[in-house]
């Protein structure tokens, strides 16, 4: 998941308010500011977790370009791979 976050990240054809929202959303996670402090014993880190984990999910479901065009590989067996994942 965090392959393809950086994949889509770096990809040319992401449009820029999405590259935008990933780049701010990381720097939001190793900022010293937040909007809850770190030094509230679990909520400190748990805003950050969250966010991350939402940001990996949300890049998640865009595809790139060679992602969609690729049809699945054929098996020894004839038979499509089904260990594939898809996003």
């Amino acid at each position: 998941m965090l392959r393809h976050s950086k994949r889509i990240f770096l990809a040319r054809s992401t449009p820029l308010p999405v590259k935008l929202v990933l780049a701010l959303g990381l720097l939001y996670c190793i900022s010293p500011w937040d909007l809850l402090p770190e030094w509230l014993p679990v909520l400190g880190v748990m805003d950050d977790l969250a966010l991350a984990a939402l940001l990996i999910g949300w890049a998640n479901t865009f595809s790139l370009p060679d992602d969609d065009g690729e049809e699945p590989k054929a098996s020894a067996q004839g038979r499509p791979d089904t260990d594939r994942r898809s996003c």
